[in-house]
């Protein structure tokens, strides 16, 4: 197991595992899954911000760690939608 395999935290461990060996029958040495998204060999592991597992090319997994959920503009825009909410209520509330 190499550096870069520690400290992805994927499966490549399991390939020693008698009981894993028909699932990496297909997989070449220094992987442990085939991407998701493009079918390269890649690295089944944890989702960084989703309770589930799967398999990326390391473009791939680049690209998820990179993907914000929510940008400031995002965080901004929500929070301005929800100061005019609450002005309104406010006006409503105060006519009746």
């Amino acid at each position: 197991m190499s550096r870069d395999t520690e400290k992805k935290a994927c499966y490549c461990a399991e390939r020693g595992n008698p009981k894993m060996k028909e699932f990496f029958a297909d997989i070449p040495d220094g992987y442990c899954g085939i991407c998701d998204v493009c079918g390269e060999y890649g690295h089944m592991m944890a989702h960084p911000r989703s309770p589930t597992t799967g398999s990326w090319c390391d473009e791939h997994y680049e690209e998820l760690l990179s993907y914000k959920i929510f940008t400031l503009n995002d965080i901004v825009s929500i929070a301005f939608l929800i100061a005019i909410l609450l002005l309104a209520t406010i006006v409503i509330y105060s006519i009746w």
